[in-house]
């Protein structure tokens, strides 16, 4: 019984921290109902294998994949340039499952090469530190923002805002209950749904025939192929590899404080997975995933390192993708919900392990520095409006708009000149 409520918590934690983007995605590029529950259905598909990979063959911990925040950025571009470049929605689409597929072979070299463990050796724990700050400063309003139902001029929703603190409360009042504290996302997430159901803010399940349909391979067309594409996927695999890295480093993290054992030399073996995951991405028409920084926060609140959970929630992932019944019906659980019940874990949890990494740095002075101008920069461009990158290349808009991965370098290239300034010294 105890395998079976951790497992449908990995699979709500899961659904929570995917499900968003591909109906945003979907919706950016005009696709109808029918074809964005595809889509939906398509990706968790593609993130259900991605999570059993990952734990089986690449880098054996039990990290959830979601949707790239990269990824996201670069179709939200693509949604509103693609027509000018290749001429309608579906070829820009058809152009970037070929982009999926360079990544995936990048990824792939990248490791054969060796090039994959050299860069793990960059993220230091000041590194760590500052970039989990980034990665909850860049999501923090996203979740506001889903708690309050704000959805472009949209004005606060004031009912649906008082919903979701009150399922925040209910999940800290969870977690400190001793039957339940391992489940308290779980909990919080059902009883927050059946609350926003009483009074009326939640979705209506949309109405669908099909209880089993086989996900379909190239819906747009064969991958397009175009050179600029082949740029844009070297760029974007070298930013997803920080991604790649960070999350790792964050969940070993935990581990190690739990004293259970993790494979250090995993990260050959992930790139190769991640490799396979694009690849399978491009060919199932869906998006690109990463290993998300967030699950070490939800590991380290339900103290549950156990994989087995983890593989049943992909499998049942999974199941969900392959019945449209059930892609509906968890795509009505109401997002404000979903982020209400992860503010917990993935967003004050996750700034907790960052403090702790940052607390281990020996250099205090080298430290404030490299955090202090990561976040300088990565938090200013994180304000900037997306107007002030409309003249720039559409490859340059993609990483310099994105305020975490810029954050990042900044992190990596400053500790590394102290660290190498002070070994000279």
């Amino acid at each position: 019984m105890k395998t079976f409520f951790a497992s449908i918590q990995w699979m709500l934690f899961i659904l929570m921290g995917s499900i968003v983007v591909p109906i945003a995605v979907a919706t950016s590029f005009g696709l109808d109902n029918v074809e964005i529950m595809n889509f939906v259905a398509r990706a968790l598909f593609v993130l259900g294998i991605a999570g059993i990979l990952q734990v089986t063959i690449g880098h054996r911990l039990p990290i959830q994949e979601g949707p790239a925040g990269v990824w996201w950025g670069v179709f939200t571009l693509y949604s509103t340039i693609g027509i000018e470049l290749y001429g309608s929605q579906k070829e820009t689409l058809r152009a970037l499952s070929f982009c999926f597929l360079v990544s995936g072979v990048l990824f792939i070299v990248l490791a054969l090469l060796g090039l994959i463990d050299k860069i793990a050796k960059l993220f230091t724990p000041t590194v760590m530190g500052a970039y989990l700050v980034l990665m909850v400063v860049q999501l923090s309003g996203t979740f506001l923002k889903g708690m309050a139902g704000v959805n472009g001029s949209s004005p606060i929703n004031p009912l649906m805002f008082l919903l979701s603190i009150i399922t925040i409360i209910l999940a800290y009042v969870f977690a400190k209950i001793k039957a339940l504290g391992a489940y308290s996302t779980l909990c919080s997430i059902l009883v927050g749904w059946a609350l926003f159901a009483i009074f009326g803010q939640a979705q209506p399940i949309q109405h669908t025939d099909q209880f089993f349909k086989l996900p379909e391979i190239f819906v747009f067309g064969m991958p397009k192929f175009d050179s600029s594409m082949v740029l844009s996927g070297i760029f974007l695999t070298f930013l997803l590899t920080t991604n790649l890295l960070a999350s790792i480093s964050a969940v070993q993290i935990v581990f190690k404080n739990f004293n259970q054992p993790y494979d250090e030399k995993s990260m050959k073996k992930a790139s190769i997975a991640s490799g396979i995951i694009h690849i399978l991405a491009g060919t199932f028409s869906a998006i690109g995933s990463v290993p998300i920084s967030g699950s070490a926060a939800f590991i380290s609140q339900t103290k549950n390192t156990d994989k087995k959970p983890f593989i049943i929630g992909n499998f049942l992932i999974i199941l969900i993708s392959l019945s449209p019944f059930f892609t509906a019906v968890f795509a009505a659980l109401p997002v404000a919900v979903g982020y209400a019940a992860l503010v917990p874990t993935f967003g004050i949890g996750t700034i907790g392990i960052a403090i702790n990494q940052l607390d281990t740095a020996k250099d205090k002075a080298a430290r404030n520095l490299v955090v202090g101008a990561s976040w300088f920069v990565g938090m200013g461009l994180m304000f900037f409006p997306s107007t002030a990158y409309a003249g720039l290349n559409p490859l340059l808009r993609t990483i310099v708009s994105n305020g975490l991965i810029i954050g990042a370098i900044v992190a990596v290239v400053l500790d590394q000149m102290l660290t190498r300034r002070k070994a000279a010294a």
